[in-house]
């Protein structure tokens, strides 16, 4: 991948390029380029090749620009922005190195992982994947409720793009009507009494290609529900909310921002099953959640506190 990506950049949807032209423009042969060019339609990229003319993307891609995302942000913004064209795993990489506001922003991620160790699946040019780092001072005490917050600045920021249906499912899911549009992965390295550095990993689906197979489960993009930014300024907006949210996280907690993420909870009032991590299955229905953000069950007329830790919660159908 990371050798497709500066080929990838010379084409785009409006004219022909020809393979001898980009061959000149990178010093290398057109074989060269026609061997690179070959595998893009295993990232989600279909190329049309018109013998003559060349190569020709049958939709633009708006790449990734450090300079585009930072103009989204306040002009004291704290976060340190890095773009990269590939990377394994954008969390990976910042717990190998936690620094307080770093964000790592990757076109393609060969090893995007969720919770649980689920793969997760991008599209190039039609996915935002990122990871920031933020540091709390008093441990994963303080941390109860994050990743819903974060799911609640996220939301926040996709509705103000057009995509007034977005949802967030318990604890780090974003849903469309037709799917799964993204997810929150939550990781950290500190003490227990603090300070936490805490690297929170996003994964975005704005476009998907035609006949994309879903990993586990239906898949949308946000593109189909009313999206009307690019990505650069969709990633700005987000990192803005995200900077604004998380402080206030730090200081009071999920309470405050409960109501909002029940705004917008898309399984509220529903039958669900709760696989817990010692093989235990409750089935109940979804109350909403508390202000430490666990998830309010009620099972048998009795209501259960669920705490995310490594429990999977899925729709039940008697």
């Amino acid at each position: 991948m990371s050798k497709l990506i500066p080929f990838l950049r010379h084409l785009d949807a409006d004219h022909f390029t020809s393979g001898e032209e980009i061959a000149e423009r990178l010093g290398i042969s057109r074989a060269s380029v026609s061997t690179a060019l070959s595998h893009a339609e295993e990232y989600g990229i279909t190329i049309e090749r018109r013998h003559g003319l060349g190569y020709r993307l049958n939709r633009p891609i708006e790449w990734l620009d450090e300079r585009a995302i930072r103009a989204e942000l306040a002009p004291a913004s704290t976060f340190i922005l890095e773009v990269v064209d590939q990377s394994e795993s954008t969390n990976r990489a910042l717990l190998a190195a936690p620094q307080h506001g770093r964000v790592l922003v990757a076109e393609w991620q060969s090893g995007g992982r969720g919770r649980m160790g689920r793969k997760w699946q991008g599209i190039l040019g039609g996915s935002l994947m990122f990871s920031l780092v933020w540091s709390f001072p008093h441990g994963p005490a303080q941390l109860a409720g994050l990743p819903l917050a974060v799911g609640a600045a996220l939301a926040r920021a996709i509705d103000a793009a057009g995509v007034r249906d977005i949802g967030l499912k318990w604890p780090n899911d974003l849903l469309l009507p037709t799917g799964k549009a993204g997810g929150i992965l939550i990781e950290m390295q500190g003490d227990a009494l603090g300070p936490a550095q805490v690297v929170i990993g996003v994964g975005l689906n704005l476009y998907l290609p035609e006949g994309l197979d879903p990993l586990d489960q239906p898949i949308a993009a946000l593109e189909k529900h009313g999206l009307h930014l690019g990505r650069n300024a969709l990633l700005g907006h987000i990192l803005a909310e995200l900077e604004r949210t998380l402080p206030r996280f730090a200081a009071e907690g999920f309470a405050p921002l409960r109501s909002e993420w029940e705004a917008h909870h898309a399984w509220h009032q529903q039958a669900a099953q709760v696989h817990m991590p010692d093989g235990q299955t409750l089935q109940g229905i979804i109350l909403g959640v508390s202000d430490e953000g666990a998830l309010r069950l009620q099972v048998e007329g009795q209501l259960r506190l669920i705490h995310s830790g490594d429990v999977s919660l899925r729709r039940y159908t008697a």
